[in-house]
């Protein structure tokens, strides 16, 4: 069983700033067709993303969605299940896989090579937060939004068992 902590690991001032910021090192690095956000825990911080690319909006970047989830109501990477994509045309276009957080690693290692498979001439990827600790896959995001240790955490999308999503703060889950 678990609690909220008391205070934000990552507050709300922090996340504004730093999605700024990675918004800006994403269009330093090119421009991309199509921004696809991997639901349902990306979504708050792909919103915010896009609002702060405005350049990549005035040359109609896409935004789309599909679903990925290896979690479900657990604490723990299990089975990847991918749906959504299959209505996705890629062929050629230049793609930014937006997630909402890096650990094992194996959601963005499997999801690249579908991407490519799928006709993608490009794929970079973004997180919100990085768990270098947990990694069993060999990959490592190009943009990264916080590096963290390893902690449960919720808020800003981020959820335990489908709550929490919407706290404007990263928090910690403490085991209880």
């Amino acid at each position: 069983m678990y609690k909220l902590s008391s205070k934000p690991l990552i507050s709300k001032a922090e996340l504004s700033e730093r999605v700024n910021s990675l918004a800006a090192e994403i269009a330093a690095a090119g421009e991309f067709d199509i921004l696809l956000g991997i639901l349902t825990g990306s979504f708050v911080f792909v919103a915010d993303l896009v609002r702060a690319m405005p350049k990549a909006n005035e040359k109609g970047m896409r935004v789309k969605f599909f679903k990925a989830s290896s979690y479900g109501d657990s604490t723990e990477s299990g089975t990847l299940t991918v749906s959504g994509m299959e209505n996705l045309d890629l062929t050629g276009k230049r793609v930014l896989l937006v997630d909402d957080i890096l650990d094992t690693g194996n959601t963005l290692y499997r999801l690249v090579p579908m991407l490519k498979e799928r006709g993608a001439a490009v794929v970079k990827t973004c997180v919100l937060l990085d768990k270098p600790s947990r990694r069993e896959a060999p990959i490592e995001a190009d943009f990264v939004g916080f590096k963290i240790e390893n902690k449960f955490v919720v808020g800003y999308g981020l959820d335990y068992a489908d709550d929490y999503r919407t706290l404007p703060e990263i928090m910690t889950m403490e085991e209880v």
